[in-house]
């Protein structure tokens, strides 16, 4: 059954929201508080707090937000603060963070600060950063400041870094100085400060990742916060 049914694709919270089980939102949301999702979400999301989505819960969107944490499926790009993808989630995307935590499986490409790879995760993705601890298995080009591979660590593809620490992993491929390929790629010049700046900078300051909540209402064509209630809902069942 259809609990909203207004036109448009947007909708407006300012306190923390549940999407349960077996609801079905198609449109996106925007809002200053949290969002915990446990249904299915098709489009976007945009938070000043926390994304959570649980083992039932799926987005097919780009998400921003101050943190996202998944243990669900995610389709879509993810721009945050922190993301931790913990040991059930499934993640297609193309994520930008300051620090990242993978223990599932991700597909798509990595750009952040720091990045810790459990060691039973699973990674398909081309990665820049400024430093890498690997305890799963990672496939796809990295180019960071440091990378550490652990004994239960298996890296396949192509590896730039000034210091490679190898604690008892598997290394397959092409091993090279990070510093080289930064100055003679053009296409990476743009990502240089991530390598060459302190560790304790971020890479990703507050206005980044910041929600302008208005400026998105008015995006949509809303000029109110009531007509910005505009998702459609379906209950299974």
């Amino acid at each position: 059954m259809g609990l909203f049914s207004k036109n448009g694709s947007k909708n407006y919270f300012s306190s923390a929201t549940i999407i349960t089980r077996g609801t079905y939102s198609k449109g996106g949301f925007i809002g200053d508080d949290s969002i915990h999702i446990d249904g299915t979400v098709y489009g976007d999301v945009k938070v000043n707090n926390v994304v959570i989505i649980g083992e039932s819960g799926k987005v097919t969107g780009n998400i921003q937000a101050k943190q996202v944490i998944s243990t669900g499926l995610c389709q879509g790009n993810i721009l945050c603060d922190t993301l931790e993808l913990l040991e059930s989630s499934q993640t297609s995307s193309n994520v930008k963070a300051n620090k990242i935590l993978l223990k599932g499986q991700l597909k798509g490409t990595i750009t952040c600060g720091g990045l810790f790879v459990n060691k039973n995760a699973w990674v398909q993705a081309d990665i820049q950063a400024k430093n890498v601890v690997a305890g799963g298995k990672v496939m796809g080009n990295i180019v960071c400041k440091q990378i550490k591979i652990g004994n239960t660590g298996v890296l396949k593809g192509k590896i730039f870094a000034d210091r490679i620490i190898n604690e008892g992993g598997h290394v397959e491929g092409f091993i090279g100085k990070y510093s080289e390929l930064v100055k003679n790629n053009p296409q990476l010049r743009h990502y240089a400060h991530i390598f060459n700046s302190p560790d304790d900078q971020l890479l990703l300051g507050y206005d980044d990742y910041y929600v302008n909540v208005r400026e998105e209402i008015e995006k949509s064509g809303q000029t109110d916060d009531e007509g910005c209630i505009e998702a459609d809902f379906y209950i299974e069942g």
